[in-house]
């Protein structure tokens, strides 16, 4: 009981306590979220108002706190955010047409998401530069993560939890996304994962372990659970091996064997027992072959949606304003593609690449490659998931500097500090590396990591963590 209220405990209000407060009611904030949009039937959630109050607050205080220079490299990179925003939403109504998946409003409050991510970055970092009250943020993870999960199994044996999948595939509990709710858990644990060592937390550590992993191999369905738990554990054991290779110590066999013991338990019950992974895997591949292209009387290799749109644009029916003409010239070119390359029309996510890569060649604008075309400008199945291209692709280059290069250079910084200290760095740094990293490989091939609000803070304190870990390198003798 005295380790849970030493967890609890921010007796003084100061910056560092509201942002780790912040980190701990993202769980509540998307719960009453989902649950408010569910029950009310509307796309308004008042978590939508209270989320940004406490970073703002503090963004604010800062600005009139610290000296002039700050003051003025704040309000230059408010403006710079500002005018870009305008700019793109200019740019993003030439784009509109009747299938787009929404309108000029819903754009907006993607930019204000990535604005607040960046935000929120900045604070962060500027507050926990100096490598203090590090230990404040993993509490912040760990509790956080106690509520996600102990709420999906509440709601799982309540049986209130809504489906992973709209086939009543995998449980998400009262969440509004699967793969973000994998995620947020999975990028915890390359957090807290490195305190099983720590006699002070480890009884509190190991048992959010289990739990995640049943809940992540088992119940969630997604492969970002299956195939991301299963790496997280593996890459404890990796940086545990590397560091004694580096530090030139004993391997605590323990770690090694109860790692190897977690993953070969994971694939028994897996193949024994099951897992909605599998049985959705399984489910794809039953419905692959309903899809048939009447033009070959093949299977198609694209969606049934997106294969009617092409047919109409064949015969000439389809309705005047649907689309323009670079989008009806890339759904032809998608469809090309996908048949080149065997594509699997369930596959979305490879399919909405190849289109969008179609509509930047074939919209021969400078102006959407600066830009963006817009990111719901497109038709529903068209909405790139893959975070990392929509960043390039529908928000421009200045938009992928703005938003995605910040995440790249703490990246590039993390790797060069740790070659340069290569004799210094150890478990807890390669974990974290680890995981700065698997943030990019979810974006890219999975999304739902900095598309997601509560998803973006944990990315954030896990570029934190890194940037205080490698400046601890330059401290050491």
């Amino acid at each position: 009981m005295e380790k849970v209220k030493e967890v609890f405990s921010m007796k003084n209000i100061n910056e560092e306590n509201m942002l780790c407060f912040f980190i701990m009611i993202c769980p509540i904030l998307d719960m009453v979220s989902f649950l408010y949009r569910n029950t009310f039937n509307t796309n308004f959630s008042p978590s939508t108002i209270i989320r940004p109050i406490i970073p703002i607050i503090i963004a604010i205080y800062l600005f009139f706190k610290e000296n002039k220079k700050f003051r003025l490299y704040t309000a230059i990179s408010v403006c710079v955010y500002i005018i870009y925003g305008i700019l793109h939403l200019m740019v993003f109504k030439t784009q509109i047409t009747k299938s787009s998946y929404s309108n000029s409003i819903h754009e907006a409050q993607y930019l204000v998401n990535y604005s607040f991510m960046i935000l929120n970055l900045f604070l962060y970092l500027y507050l926990f530069r100096n490598n203090t009250n590090q230990d404040k943020l993993f509490k912040s993870v760990m509790i956080a993560n106690i509520i996600y999960i102990i709420s999906i199994y509440i709601s799982i044996f309540t049986k209130t939890s809504s489906s992973t999948y709209i086939e009543k595939i995998g449980y998400k509990g009262w969440f509004e996304s699967g793969n973000s709710i994998g995620a947020i858990l999975i990028l915890s644990l390359f957090i807290i994962i490195k305190y099983i060592k720590d006699k002070k937390y480890r009884k509190i550590v190991i048992p959010i372990i289990i739990l995640d992993g049943i809940f992540l191999t088992i119940l969630l369905g997604t492969r970002v659970g299956l195939i991301g738990f299963i790496f997280v554990i593996v890459s404890y054991i990796f940086s545990e091996i590397i560091e004694g290779v580096i530090k030139r110590k004993k391997v605590n066999k323990k770690t090694i064997v109860g790692g190897i013991a977690v993953v070969a338990t994971v694939l028994l019950i897996v193949i024994t027992v099951g897992s909605t992974t599998l049985q959705r895997r399984k489910h794809l591949r039953d419905i692959e072959n309903n899809i048939i292209d009447e033009s070959n009387n093949q299977t198609s290799h694209i969606t049934g949606s997106l294969l009617e749109i092409k047919e109409n644009i064949d015969n000439a029916t389809l309705e005047e304003g649907y689309m323009n003409e670079e989008q009806k010239k890339s759904i032809i070119d998608l469809y090309d593609t996908a048949n080149r390359l065997k594509i699997k029309n369930n596959d979305q996510r490879m399919q909405q690449l190849i289109y969008h890569v179609a509509l930047i060649k074939n919209q021969h604008d400078l102006t959407y490659i600066m830009f963006g075309n817009g990111y719901v400008t497109s038709f529903r199945e068209l909405v790139l998931e893959m975070e990392i291209p929509a960043f390039l692709f529908n928000f421009g280059i200045i938009g992928f500097i703005l938003y995605f290069v910040p995440f790249l250079g703490i990246w590039i910084y993390g790797f060069y500090k740790g070659i340069k200290n290569i004799q210094k760095i150890d478990s807890t740094y390669l974990i974290l590396f680890i995981g700065c990293s698997f943030v990019f490989v979810l974006s890219f091939f999975a999304g739902y990591t900095f598309f997601n609000s509560s998803n973006m803070i944990i990315i954030i304190v896990l570029n934190t963590l890194l940037v205080c870990r490698t400046k601890k390198f330059e401290k050491e003798k």
